[in-house]
């Protein structure tokens, strides 16, 4: 039940500005998140990719020291033996006078000898059937034959130089020297890592050797053979060279920065690994992913590796013998520490930057949504105003915000609601009026009914009145009055009969501009147009409208003579058809003269109402203009400012041929009656 009230959906009812701030912090944080992520991706793989890369050329450089000292080897033999008379000492079996070899032999492995020729540990001097001749490392073991030695045997079957690293039992090695006996020996180190070797010493060495033929001067024919080497068994020469010309002797937090060795088969021979006691690493074993690699597959390997004690970016590449068989390991690397410190300290800068990143962003977006609340505040209060009934509020453009775009969107939201109820409101007058004016036709058309027989009855009467009337009797005179005033009333009543009749000629379509020019043609030769400029603005194109020909140019006269009327001959008259959106044609006739005043203007259109002087009209004009457009489908309105003249605005709808329409694959629909 605890659990259910904590959780409760109450508890998790924020207002809006908690909720855009949790919003931004949540949205931050996981930027940060990502962003840290994707930093500390991307610093780790650069870092490690950039390590690797420098083991990669490191390894290479190891290869030209090691075949480098191969090289070094070959030519101290070749010197050796062409630079003596190992030729006539062959040939007068002369054992003896072989003895000066014997200072190419080193005592040591200090590598600080006086003699740069004197590097090697074995040198031997063979025949042309590989029986030995002389050994510089052991002068009283001779007769024995050496065809068993690979690159004897090349050498006597080519009769050209060979060089290589190659396994020699440590008998052979104690053969060819019993000094080198202690060196040769290795105590294999096992650890939880490595991999497995079922030996717990070496039996083997492993020597780099070079052959040299020695040939007759004079008919090119092979005497011999001069065959020698260095055992690599710790002797770190070469280990050492490397890490001195590599890493120049670079050392991290006291430990060496980079470090090099030479495996025979999986076991350390030569290195400059140290363990935990500060000895050099010999007779340790590769582990056991490297060695699968390495070993039993013969690929390189590149990677992050446990050496001994500590974890290296490491390279190894194997070492193959004269016959292409792997028999060793030549293996750089470097300490990872120094790099992993330098990716932790990025990692850690990277991390400081992100969180202080991500504070000034919470900051900001809390002001943001500040911002958006105040905002936010603004608009309630201006739908609150606009609510209320004021259409004419309007928001203040805020361009500093960022806002300006939902101001606007508001205001112009304001201004079509304001149009929409003004345009709502003239529907509801100009409803009203037809309503008005529709009762006043009905009414209108009774009246004119019952007046219309008695009338008649008098015009009849007050003829045969006149016809009895002798020529000069002073009664005629006023009968003819009486008939004159008469016809008036039967002409007032014949008004609003048309007033509120259909009508009654044939409907047809017609172009309304040519029944406003023919309207405009029967009118403005008149006088009263004589000092009136008319423009006629008559759209192209506009649609057919179905209408009584007559009974619209009753419309267009009455609304000229108007127009005329009201300018007192003087003045402008615009006349402008147009198509309108709601699919109507739209027939203005705007005037300059007096105008009608706002109080004035709604009662234009109903009958016997009149703005001109006594005796100028009967008010029934407009109310049959009305009704004429009225029984044609269309609208009629009126648009005036007093002094500024008026705007009569006919509109009707268009009339679209249905067959023609079906036949464009449009559906028929009834005209829209603005």
């Amino acid at each position: 039940m605890k659990i259910k009230k904590i959780f409760s959906p109450t508890t998790l009812r924020f207002d809006l500005q908690s909720r855009l701030a949790i919003g931004f912090l949540v949205a931050t944080c996981l930027t940060g998140v990502f962003a840290t992520l994707v930093s500390l991706w991307t610093i780790n793989r650069n870092t490690i990719a950039e390590v690797q890369n420098r083991v990669r050329q490191d390894i290479n450089t190891a290869k030209l020291i090691y075949n480098n000292k191969i090289e070094q080897i070959k030519a101290v033999i070749q010197f050796t033996a062409e630079g003596s008379d190992l030729q006539d000492l062959i040939s007068s079996d002369d054992f003896y006078g072989m003895g000066y070899i014997k200072a190419r032999m080193r005592k040591s492995v200090d590598h600080k000898t006086e003699n740069n020729h004197a590097i090697l540990d074995m040198l031997t001097l063979v025949d042309a059937k590989g029986r030995v001749l002389y050994r510089a490392g052991n002068p009283r073991l001779v007769g024995d034959s050496l065809l068993h030695d690979a690159l004897v045997k090349r050498c006597i079957q080519k009769k050209e130089p060979v060089a290589s690293t190659e396994l020699m039992s440590l008998k052979d090695i104690v053969r060819e020297n019993p000094a080198l006996a202690k060196r040769a020996t290795i105590d294999i180190i096992k650890t939880p890592l490595s991999a497995e070797i079922d030996k717990t010493q070496l039996t083997e060495g492993m020597v780099m050797k070079a052959a040299y033929p020695v040939i007759d001067r004079n008919n090119n024919m092979l005497l011999g053979v001069l065959v020698g080497g260095v055992l690599i068994n710790q002797d770190n020469e070469i280990v050492d060279r490397i890490k001195q010309t590599v890493y120049h002797g670079e050392k991290y937090k006291g430990r060496e920065m980079g470090v090099a060795t030479i495996f025979q088969g999986g076991i350390r021979i030569s290195t400059n690994v140290m363990t935990e006691e500060n000895k050099r690493a010999i007779g340790t074993i590769l582990s056991k992913e490297v060695y699968n690699r390495v070993i039993v597959e013969e690929k390189d390997w590149a990677g992050r590796a446990f050496v001994v004690n500590d974890w290296y970016i490491t390279t190894y590449t194997p070492i193959f013998n004269l016959n292409r068989k792997i028999i060793g390991v030549l293996y750089t690397g470097i300490l990872e520490a120094k790099y992993r410190d330098i990716m932790w300290e990025m990692i850690w800068i990277n991390l400081g930057i992100t969180v202080y990143g991500m504070l000034i962003a919470f900051i900001i977006s809390l002001r943001l949504g500040n911002n958006i609340i105040e905002r936010i505040k603004i608009l309630k209060r201006a739908t609150e105003a606009i609510a209320s009934g004021n259409l004419d509020y309007k928001l203040s453009p805020d361009k500093i915000s960022g806002f300006n775009m939902l101001d606007e969107a508001f205001n112009y939201m304001a201004r079509s609601l304001k149009e929409h109820n003004d345009q709502l409101q003239r529907m509801h007058q100009q409803l009203a009026r037809t309503e008005k004016l529709t009762a006043m036709g009905q009414m209108a058309a009774g009246v004119a009914h019952e007046i219309n027989n008695p009338l008649g009855g008098i015009l009849l009467y007050s003829s045969l009145v006149l016809e009895d009337l002798p020529e000069n009797s002073p009664l005629r005179d006023n009968m003819q009055k009486i008939i004159y005033q008469a016809n008036r009333c039967k002409d007032i009543v014949q008004g609003l009969l048309d007033f509120s009749r259909a009508p009654t000629g044939e409907m047809a379509p017609l172009q309304i501009n040519q029944v406003v020019s023919t309207s405009l043609s029967l009118v403005k030769d008149q006088a009263m147009f004589h000092g009136i400029k008319i423009e006629n603005r008559f759209a192209d194109n506009l649609p057919e409208v179905m209408g009584d020909r007559s009974r619209l140019e009753e419309v267009f006269l009455n609304l000229f003579i108007n127009a005329a009327d009201a300018m007192n001959g003087k003045g402008k008259l615009n006349i402008t058809t147009e198509m309108s959106k709601n699919d109507c044609v739209r027939i203005s006739i705007a005037d300059t003269g007096k105008g009608v005043s706002k109080d004035l203007l709604p009662h234009i259109f109903e009958p016997f109402f009149t703005t001109k002087e006594p005796g100028r009209g009967t008010g029934l004009g407009l109310s049959i203009v009305y009704g004429i457009i009225k029984r044609h489908k269309g609208t009629i309105d009126a648009e005036s400012e007093e002094g500024k003249g008026t705007t009569f605005i006919v509109t009707l709808p268009a009339y679209r041929n249905n067959n023609d329409i079906k036949q464009k694959g449009h559906v028929v629909a009834e005209p829209k009656i603005g």
